[in-house]
């Protein structure tokens, strides 16, 4: 496949844009540098992929890259990710998640050579529930960052409606691995660990559904192979198993051989958090032959060595 990559220099965008060379697929990196850099997406191969920095927001721009790199599937991850992040100020997330889609997805309109557009959507969209979601499981945000994600998906399915491309959207639960550019819990244990056995965390209680990174970069992949053969498809990419905060800490501790003092911070504690998130990815199994390979502990196992991107600090 000839991809484009919106926020290929980032957390997920890196691995997913690593993976598609390492495959052979030919990689144009789309990012404005805000939280990755091209050190992400050097590793190991011959040449540096190439990069056009500018904003999704900026359709004009994206057009002509698209125009001179002509690609048939545009992978579409460039967003503002972090929940605390998205509830300080909501202007910017819509800016950056809603804004930002619909101007990746004019340029891909305008595009011949794009057959269709993968949008990375989150589990976020989901009612909460105590069950397992599944695609048809009822839709109801409970935070902004949930909101701009479901305008998204509804921009990508106006998008294919009016332009009769594929659209493939990937509802990501909670993503982990190496590299992280945000604060989230797992890279903020690894990191508070890192400088001594005290950890300072907020909501512990939360079950949350884990699924390694490299696992989620592949079913991107696979999805955009859909949207290439002309197939639209909204699926999950989860582990279908969920873990609280203290399992997760249980875990890290071993792992780094530390002993631990919990501090609850009121800082870090989330006013709104759904008690529980957990996937069921029979979809994707069944449509894309896609199985998480990595289970918790392996993934932490990765996460310890390289928990945050290069030029990330954050505790």
């Amino acid at each position: 496949m000839n991809v484009l990559v919106t926020g290929g220099c980032g957390y997920v965008g890196s691995h997913v844009s690593l993976a598609l060379a390492r495959a052979g697929h030919q990689v144009t990196v789309v990012d404005n540098l805000s939280l990755g850099s091209t050190e992400n997406i050097r590793d190991g191969l011959p040449e540096p992929l190439p990069v056009a920095q500018i904003a999704v927001r900026d359709s004009d721009a994206l057009a002509a890259v698209m125009q001179q790199a002509e690609p048939q599937v545009v992978i579409h991850l460039a967003a503002l990710h972090f929940i605390p992040a998205c509830n300080r100020d909501p202007q910017r997330a819509i800016q950056v998640n809603v804004d930002g889609t619909q101007g990746v997805l004019k340029a891909a309109a305008a595009a011949p050579s794009v057959v269709g557009v993968v949008v990375a959507s989150t589990a976020a969209v989901y009612a909460p529930s105590s069950e397992a979601h599944s695609e048809s499981s009822a839709i109801g945000p409970t935070d902004i960052y949930g909101l701009t994600k479901l305008w998204s998906e509804q921009l990508a399915e106006l998008f294919a409606r009016s332009t009769g491309k594929a659209v493939g959207v990937a509802r990501l639960f909670n993503v982990f691995g190496p590299g992280e550019t945000n604060p989230h819990l797992i890279p903020t244990i690894v990191r508070q660990l890192q400088q001594g056995p005290e950890l300072r965390l907020g909501n512990l209680s939360t079950k949350r559904d884990y699924i390694y990174v490299e696992d989620v970069a592949r079913g991107l992949i696979a999805l955009a192979e859909r949207v290439l053969a002309g197939e639209s498809l909204t699926c999950n990419l989860g582990s279908g198993r969920q873990y609280d905060g203290r399992e997760v800490i249980e875990t890290l501790a071993r792992l780094m051989d530390r002993d631990v003092r919990l501090t609850t911070d009121a800082g870090r504690v989330r006013a709104s958090d759904r008690p529980s998130l957990l996937s069921d990815s029979t979809r994707a199994s069944e449509a894309l032959g896609w199985q998480p390979q990595t289970d918790l502990e392996q993934g932490l196992k990765h996460t310890v060595e390289r928990p945050v991107a290069d030029g990330v600090t954050f505790v």
